[in-house]
C-alpha cells in the first residue's frame, strides 16, 4: 500500500515539474527577446547619434524652409526627446510682406516622431510632425496682395546626409498634425478681421501631389455688428496640395459639422484651384427658430425654418472677393428655391445681382413657420421669381413675381377664393402689376365671381381694368385709372359697364368698398350716421361721399336700367366731377346721361310717398280728377308711362346743379326740364313743360291745358324747398315746341368713349 501511493506522488510531482520548466523557460525567453529588442533600439539609437547631429539638423531645416517659404525661419532649440523623438522649439517664419518683421507662423514647438527599424536600410522615416500651439498671421495689403509665400516643393525626393559618417539617407514624412492652432485674418484696407482658434488637423499620410486624408476641428470666430460670434467646425475629407501648386489645388468629400443651432449643420464640399476656387456644396440645416440667429439682431421676429436643403456650385474670383453662383437651391418641406448670381465684396460698398426662383408650393400651414400670416387663412398654391440687387450700399427688389393657383384668403377685409393669377413688382415695389385671370372675392355683401382682371402701379399712377366678371351675378366690366393716388388732388377716371344698373344696388356696392378700405386708413374717416324720412335717399349719398376721389370722371353704361322711379333701356352717361366730397358743397362739373326705351313707374304711388315727387306729380293728379272730361286716359299716365328717350345735361357749381337741357319724348308723355337744383340747401326752381298724346273721343280742356297744337299739355313751375315744395301753372301753348327744340339740341355727347370701352380691351401692361 505505501508502495503504490509513492508512485502515485512521483505522478503529480513530475506534473509539477512540467509546468515550472515551461514556465521559466517563457520567462527567460520573454526577458531574452526584450533585452534583444532593447539591444537592438539601443543599437539603432547609438546609430541615430552618431549619424543625425542636433546642430546640424537644426540648421538643415533652417536652411531647407527658408529656400521652400521665401521667409527667414528661426529655430531656438533643438532636442531629442526619446528613442525616437526630436522636438524644435521656438519655431518662428517671419513675415516679410504683410506685416514685416511680425510671425507669419510661429509654435511653441515642433515634434518629429521618426521610425527606427528604416534607418538599418538608410531611410530616415518620420512617422508624424506636430505642430504645438501653431499660429498664423493672413494679412491682406491695401493693394489687395496677401502675404502668404509661394511654397516651393523639390523636384526630387528630399535626402539627408550626415555630417559625421558621410552616409546619405532619404527623407519621407507620413502624417502632420496641428495642434491648438489659430489662423487670424486682417484685411488692412477695409479693417475686417476673423479668427480660427483651437485648430486640430491630422494628415494621414500626406503626400503633396496627391490625395490625401485629413481630419479636421476649429472654432471660427466672427464680428456682426458688435456681437462676437463662435462656431465650432468639425470635418474629414481628402486633400490635394499638387505640390503647391494652387491652381490645381483640390478638396474632396469634405464632410463637416458645423455648430451653428442646437443641432449641427451636414456639409459636404469639393473645392477645386485655391487661386480662383470652383466649389460644389451640399449643406443639411436643421429646423432652428429666430432666436437661435439672435447675434444677428432678430429681436421682434418671430419666425421658423423647417429642416432643409441647400447646395452651391460656383466660383470665387478677385482674391476671394467675388462669388460667382452658378447654381444654387434651398428646399425646405414642400418649398424649392434656385438662385445664382454674383456678390462681389471688392470695395466696401459691396455689390450684388442674384436671380430667384421657386416651385409651387401648398400656402396653407406656412403660419406654423411665419405667425403673422395666419391671419390672411391662405390656402391654394404659389410660387416665386425674383431679382436681388445691391449697389452703392443698398439692396434693391429689382424683379419680383408670384404667381398662385386655385388660391384663397382673407386680405384686409377682401375675401378671395380660387383666385388664380400673377403678381409682379419692380424696383422696390414702386412699379406693381397684378393679374387675375379666374377666382372670385367678395366685398362685404358685394360679390365679384369669374373674375378677369389686370392692375398696375407705376410713379404714383394706379390702373385697373376688370375684363369681365359677374357682379352679384350681372356682368360686369370696369377700368378705372387714379393720377397721383397719394395726393389729395388725385384724380380719378372710370368707365363703367353692367349688363343690368340698379342705382340704389351700385351705390350700395361703393357702400361696400368704403365699409372695408376705410379701417384700414391710419387715421380713419368719419361719417355722419344714416338717417331715415324725407330726403333719406339724398341725405346718406350726399353727407356719405368718401373723401378719397375729389376729381372724379368717367362714364357709365348699361344695357337695361331699372330703380324705383323708372326703369329702361340702353342707359348711358358721362360725367366730370371736382371736389366731389361729403356734403357736396364744393362739387363742380358736368353730367350728362340718356335711357332709351323705359317706363316712368307708378306716378301716383310715388307722390304718396315723397314730398317732392307729390308736387312734380300734382298736375297729372288733378288733371285725373278731371279724367271725367274723357280728355284722354288718365288712369295710364299715372300708372307705369313709357318712353322713347330721356336724356338730362346738367353743370354743377359748389353743389348746385344748373339744368342745360333735359327731356323726355314717348307715346303718351313728352316733357321738357329746366332750372336749377341745390343739393347742398335742398331747394329748386324748375320749370317742366308736358304734353300728352290726344287720346280723346269726346269733351275738350281748357286752353291752358293744351299746347298751340290742341293736345294736352301741363306747363307748371316747382320751387323752394324740397320739403315743402311750391306748385305754381304756367300757360302750356309752347311745350310742343319747347320739347322738339330739346330734343334737336339733344346733349353734349354721342356717349362713343363708353361704347368703345364696351367693345374695347384694356388690360394694365406688365
Amino acid at each position: 500500500m505505501a508502495k503504490k501511493n509513492k508512485k502515485k506522488r512521483s505522478f503529480l510531482w513530475w506534473v509539477w515539474r512540467f509546468i515550472k520548466s515551461c514556465f521559466f523557460l517563457t520567462l527567460r525567453t520573454v526577458l531574452f527577446t526584450v533585452m534583444l529588442l532593447l539591444l537592438i533600439c539601443s543599437a539603432l539609437w547609438l546609430v541615430f547619434l552618431k549619424t543625425f547631429n542636433a546642430q546640424h539638423i537644426s540648421e538643415l531645416i533652417t536652411d531647407e524652409l527658408q529656400k521652400r517659404l521665401d521667409r527667414p525661419v528661426a529655430i531656438s532649440s533643438l532636442d531629442l526627446k526619446f528613442i525616437n523623438t526630436v522636438e524644435l522649439k521656438g519655431f518662428t517664419v517671419v513675415d516679410t510682406e504683410g506685416a514685416p518683421g511680425q510671425a507669419l507662423l510661429a509654435a511653441d514647438s515642433v515634434t518629429l516622431r521618426f521610425k527606427l527599424l528604416p534607418l538599418l536600410e538608410q531611410k530616415l522615416v518620420i512617422d508624424e510632425v506636430s505642430l504645438n500651439a501653431p499660429r498664423f498671421s493672413v494679412v491682406r495689403g491695401k493693394d489687395g496682395t496677401y502675404n502668404i509665400p509661394q511654397i516651393k516643393t523639390a523636384k526630387e525626393r528630399s535626402v539627408y546626409v550626415s555630417e559625421l559618417t558621410g552616409r546619405t539617407f532619404t527623407v519621407s514624412v507620413e502624417d502632420w498634425t496641428l495642434k491648438d492652432g489659430v489662423i487670424s485674418y486682417k484685411d488692412l484696407a477695409s479693417g475686417v478681421s476673423h479668427a480660427i482658434y483651437k485648430l486640430n488637423l491630422h494628415f494621414e499620410r500626406l503626400r503633396f501631389d496627391e490625395l490625401s486624408r485629413f481630419t479636421a476641428d476649429m472654432v471660427l470666430r466672427n464680428k456682426w455688428d458688435g456681437n462676437i460670434s463662435d462656431m465650432e467646425i468639425k470635418g474629414s475629407g481628402h486633400v490635394n496640395f499638387a505640390g503647391f501648386n494652387w491652381n490645381e489645388f483640390a478638396v474632396r468629400s469634405l464632410r463637416a459639422q458645423v455648430f451653428l443651432f442646437q443641432k449641427p449643420l451636414s456639409v459636404l464640399l469639393d473645392l477645386d484651384n485655391l487661386r480662383t476656387p470652383y466649389f460644389n456644396a451640399r449643406i443639411s440645416v436643421p429646423s432652428f427658430e429666430s432666436k437661435d440667429l439672435s447675434i444677428f439682431k432678430t429681436e421682434g421676429l418671430n419666425f421658423s425654418v423647417p429642416k432643409s436643403e441647400v447646395t452651391a456650385k460656383g466660383m470665387l474670383d478677385k482674391n476671394y472677393r467675388l462669388v460667382r453662383l452658378n447654381q444654387a437651391g434651398v428646399s425646405a418641406a414642400d418649398v424649392k428655391l434656385d438662385a445664382r448670381g454674383t456678390l462681389d465684396f471688392s470695395s466696401p460698398a459691396y455689390t450684388a445681382d442674384l436671380k430667384i426662383s421657386s416651385n409651387f408650393f401648398n400656402l396653407e400651414g406656412k403660419n406654423r413657420y411665419y405667425a403673422p400670416i395666419g391671419k390672411y387663412k391662405l390656402t391654394g398654391q404659389a410660387s416665386v421669381d425674383g431679382q436681388v440687387t445691391r449697389t452703392d450700399g443698398k439692396y434693391a427688389l429689382t424683379l419680383f413675381t408670384a404667381q398662385v393657383k386655385d388660391a384663397s384668403g382673407d386680405i384686409y377685409g377682401f375675401k378671395a377664393s380660387g383666385v388664380t393669377g400673377e403678381f409682379q413688382a419692380k424696383k422696390d415695389f414702386s412699379d406693381l402689376y397684378a393679374a387675375i385671370t379666374a377666382g372670385k372675392v367678395v366685398v362685404s355683401d358685394s360679390v365679384f365671381d369669374k373674375l378677369n382682371l389686370s392692375a398696375s402701379w407705376r410713379k404714383g399712377n394706379l390702373y385697373a381694368y376688370i375684363a369681365s366678371t359677374e357682379l352679384n351675378g350681372i356682368p360686369f366690366k370696369m377700368s378705372l385709372s387714379v393720377n397721383n393716388l397719394k395726393s389729395p388732388r388725385r384724380r380719378i377716371r372710370t368707365a363703367i359697364y353692367l349688363k343690368h344698373l340698379d342705382p340704389m344696388a351700385f351705390i350700395g356696392v361703393v357702400r361696400d368698398f368704403v365699409d372695408v378700405i376705410v379701417p384700414l386708413i391710419p387715421r380713419g374717416v368719419k361719417f355722419k350716421a344714416p338717417v331715415e324720412g324725407d330726403l333719406a335717399w339724398l341725405r346718406n349719398f350726399r353727407d356719405r361721399l368718401p373723401g378719397f376721389m375729389p376729381n372724379f370722371a368717367g362714364s357709365l353704361s348699361a344695357d337695361t336700367f331699372s330703380s324705383q322711379v323708372l326703369s329702361g333701356n340702353r342707359f348711358n352717361a358721362e360725367f366730370d366731377f371736382t371736389g366731389l366730397r361729403a356734403g357736396m358743397k364744393s362739387l363742380t362739373g358736368t353730367l350728362e346721361a340718356r335711357l332709351e326705351g323705359g317706363v316712368i313707374h307708378q306716378m301716383e304711388k310715388l307722390a304718396e310717398e315723397q314730398r317732392a315727387l307729390n308736387v312734380t306729380f300734382q298736375p297729372f293728379i288733378i288733371m285725373h280728377r278731371m279724367e271725367r272730361a274723357g280728355s284722354f286716359k288718365v288712369g295710364q299716365v299715372l300708372k307705369d308711362v313709357p318712353f322713347t328717350e330721356m336724356a338730362s345735361s346738367g353743370h354743377f357749381a359748389s353743389g348746385r346743379m344748373q339744368i342745360n337741357n333735359a327731356y323726355v319724348v314717348g307715346p303718351t308723355i313728352s316733357a321738357v326740364v329746366s332750372g336749377w337744383t341745390d343739393w347742398v340747401s335742398e331747394n329748386f326752381d324748375i320749370i317742366i313743360g308736358t304734353m300728352f298724346s290726344n287720346t280723346s273721343r269726346s269733351g275738350a280742356l281748357a286752353e291752358n291745358l293744351t299746347d298751340e297744337s290742341g293736345n294736352p299739355a301741363l306747363s307748371f313751375r316747382v320751387s323752394s324747398s324740397m320739403l315743402k315744395p311750391k306748385l305754381e301753372m304756367l300757360r302750356a301753348k309752347k311745350t310742343g315746341a319747347t320739347v322738339r327744340a330739346a330734343q334737336d339740341k339733344g346733349l353734349e355727347t354721342d356717349f362713343k368713349t363708353g361704347q368703345e370701352f364696351i367693345q374695347g380691351d384694356f388690360h394694365a401692361k406688365k
